[in-house]
Parts: structure tokens; C-alpha cells; sequence
């Protein structure tokens, strides 16, 4: 088995594919050989989807601060990187995360107005140095966004029901942060054909095992 001390994650807003192309990623990357772990944020362990119930839970709609979201988004890392992340990467793991910190900056920081600089000084505290090496940002219109999401039978949970204003804002936060945060941070374009944008991530990713 192949080894490598490499960490990844994917994305986006809702409905830019992220979850499916994750899922694609991994199957090629163990029929290569590698030892891949798989974990969903908030998540990834017992504590950690817990507090992901909470946190997406429709009845907290309007009632939860934006500071406990932020800081129940920061608990739930914290947790999983303990329980699950850190152990991976020392076992030569390949961890692809479906969110992380980026995500947090990008709904809580850009789309909750939470100051920035105090959402990346937290997660400073949160992660350490257990952060990406690569991050790829999902790029899709809020448009496509919403037509992919209307084939979706289940309800909206807290955050998906959030107003059209609030996902402008995140969007616009993920370009911001691939602008600013370029080197370790690349944006591809979602809105088209999913082969072509595996394809993408794929060649990104090998970039990196290299």
C-alpha cells in the first residue's frame, strides 16, 4: 500500500458537486494503491456529528447565534482532527475532507459578516497545523446552484434555507479566498460536465503525490 502524508478537501457551495466528485476521487486514489480516508464536515466522528445535528438542525433557524455556529463548526474540527485526522496522516493516510476550514470563513465569515481576521485567528487555534495541503473550491452559479438542489426531494435544513443574499455572499467569499489564498487554494469551474471536472481534481491532486 502506497503512503503518503497528504490531506485534501473539496469545496463549495451546496450543490456544486462537491460530495459525488469526493466520492469519485477517493475510489481512483485506493485503485492507485493509496490508503485513503474519507471524512465529512461538520463530522467525521461520534462527538463531531452530534454536534453537526445541532448545528443543521431546522428549528434552531433564527434562534442560533452566529457565534455559537462558529464556534460549534470550530468544536466539531477540533474533535475530528483528535479523533480521526491527525491518527490518519501519521499512518501515512490520504485524508480528503468534503469542507473544512475554508468553508468556515466562507459561511461564517463572508456569509454571516463574522469579522474574517477573528474566523482565521480561531481556526488557527482549532487546527494547528492540521490544515490542507490543497484546498479546490467548486465554482457553480447560484442558479445552477439551486437547479441541481430543486431535484432534491428532502427538506432544507438550517443552512440550506438560508436566504439568496447569504449563499451570494459565501460564493463570493469562496473566490475570494482562492484569490487570496492561491497557493494552496485552486478554484474549477462546477457548472460543467463532471468528467471533465473529475478530471481537473484528479490532476490537482497528482500534482501533489508527486
Amino acid at each position: 500500500m502506497k503512503t503518503a502524508k497528504k490531506f485534501f478537501c473539496l469545496e463549495g457551495i451546496d450543490g456544486c458537486g462537491k460530495s459525488t466528485q469526493l466520492k469519485r476521487l477517493a475510489e481512483f486514489l485506493i485503485g492507485k494503491g493509496f490508503d485513503v480516508l474519507t471524512i465529512r464536515e461538520p463530522g467525521g466522528s461520534e462527538i463531531s456529528e452530534n454536534i453537526r445535528k445541532l448545528l443543521l438542525d431546522i428549528r434552531y433557524k433564527g434562534v442560533m447565534d452566529s457565534r455559537t455556529e462558529l464556534l460549534l463548526y470550530n468544536a466539531a474540527r477540533a474533535q475530528v482532527i483528535a479523533e480521526k485526522i491527525a491518527p490518519a496522516l501519521e499512518q501515512g493516510k490520504i485524508v480528503l475532507a468534503d469542507r473544512f476550514a475554508w468553508s468556515t470563513l466562507a459561511y461564517q465569515g463572508y456569509g454571516r459578516q463574522i469579522d474574517p481576521q477573528m474566523v482565521l485567528e480561531l481556526s488557527k487555534i482549532t487546527c494547528g497545523n492540521y490544515n490542507p495541503d490543497l484546498t479546490i473550491v467548486l465554482d457553480v452559479s447560484l442558479e445552477e446552484s439551486r437547479r441541481r438542489q430543486a431535484g432534491d426531494n428532502r427538506v432544507a435544513d438550517r443552512l440550506e434555507s438560508e436566504a439568496v443574499s447569504f449563499f451570494e455572499r459565501v460564493r463570493n467569499g469562496y473566490l475570494k479566498i482562492a484569490n487570496e489564498f492561491s497557493d494552496c487554494v485552486s478554484l474549477v469551474d462546477a457548472n460543467g460536465d463532471p468528467d471533465t471536472i473529475q478530471d481537473q481534481i484528479r490532476q490537482l491532486i497528482l500534482q501533489k503525490l508527486v
